[in-house]
């Protein structure tokens, strides 16, 4: 799963940075993300250490800022600080606070992701959340229905977003046949920043 994730993203950036004009890579691109979510919920509920694994999303999120930057040519934050935000409202909602102090802080969480400008925002946010409170086939039908609302809000221009639900449906395939693939953990940590680093050394190459 981590392998896919990685060749999917990199095929949606390929797109962006060299072939904005084939749809093709932003299709296989929409499978990446809901597999990065998934990581996310993952690592949130068997991490041994929540604030280790807070401040490792922190540091790559902003070792991958500038490539992001960069090679996409794109004005936000990168989506590694959309799955930390979302990491945040999954601790807020499991954590004992009280009802007011814990809607403040997931109402916080939610007008960061809605006017900061981060890649995926709100539905990334929404996105990590399915992944914690439901299962299985469940997930594949809500995050039909969230990718629906999405398109009927921001307009079919985002329709090409229907796709991600592809992702959801290869992770619980793969629950399902209770597999498991472990990739070198500093490869795919590192694949995030080193492939931006990459095309955009690729784009200046190109380009001169």
């Amino acid at each position: 799963m981590q392998f896919i994730a990685m060749i999917t993203m990199l095929a949606d950036h390929v797109g962006i940075v060299f072939y904005p004009d084939i749809a093709a890579f932003r299709v296989i691109g929409r499978i990446a993300f809901p597999l990065y979510g998934w990581f996310l919920v993952q690592g949130y509920l068997h991490t041994g250490n929540l604030k280790r694994y807070a401040f490792r999303l922190l540091g790559l999120a902003v070792l991958s800022q500038l490539p992001y930057t960069l090679s996409l040519q794109l004005l936000q934050l990168n989506v590694i600080f959309t799955l930390l935000l979302a990491l945040g409202v999954l601790y807020t909602l499991d954590s004992g606070a009280k009802g007011i102090f814990k809607l403040l802080l997931v109402g916080g969480a939610v007008g960061i992701a809605l006017w900061v400008p981060m890649s995926y925002g709100l539905y990334g946010v929404m996105i990590a959340l399915l992944f914690r409170y439901f299962r299985q086939w469940q997930l594949v039908h809500y995050h039909f229905l969230l990718d629906a609302a999405h398109v009927l809000v921001y307009g079919f221009g985002y329709a090409i977003q229907l796709f991600s639900v592809f992702g959801t449906f290869l992770i619980v395939c793969a629950q399902e046949l209770n597999s498991r693939v472990q990739l070198n953990k500093w490869l795919y940590r590192g694949f995030y920043p080193g492939h931006l680093a990459v095309l955009y050394g690729l784009r200046l190459w190109i380009g001169t």
